[in-house]
């Protein structure tokens, strides 16, 4: 495992824990990875096509949290986005799909065993986390 996927995965364990207890992300820790994402992807050459498709992914979430009013939440565009600057466009794609089916079928068992109405809230991020595992485990 290498150092970028190491602190990825860190970085979404740690705000998929707070998105989970708190329902929110934290801020400084995903303008920390942002900035750092953005440094190792000059000093490695990343070609801009392999950031356009993460980077206009994540700018799309964010556009959906505010015309939405926030029914997709604004720390989950923050997140995505902040993962493009560092993810490749398949390791991004990989585990925002991955994310979104474990997400899926968390809400599946919460409305049809748990009896949770469809205005029940999940968070996003931990499911991302679990598609980001699963995709460099896969």
């Amino acid at each position: 495992m290498e150092i970028k996927q190491i602190c990825t995965a860190a970085f979404l364990l740690a705000n998929g824990w707070k998105d989970w207890r708190r329902r929110q992300i934290s801020l400084p820790l995903t303008a920390a990875y942002a900035l750092a994402g953005i440094v190792f992807s000059i000093a490695g050459h990343r070609e801009i096509q392999d950031f356009l498709i993460p980077a206009g992914t994540g700018m799309m979430f964010l556009a959906v949290g505010i015309l939405t009013g926030g029914a997709l939440g604004m720390g989950d565009g923050w997140i995505l986005l902040a993962l493009a600057m560092l993810l490749s466009t398949g390791e991004y794609l990989q585990m925002l799909c991955l994310g979104m089916v474990l997400a899926a079928a968390w809400s599946g068992f919460l409305l049809f065993i748990c009896k949770k109405s469809r205005k029940t809230e999940i968070p996003l991020v931990p499911f991302l986390f679990f598609g980001y595992l699963g995709g460099i485990l896969w």
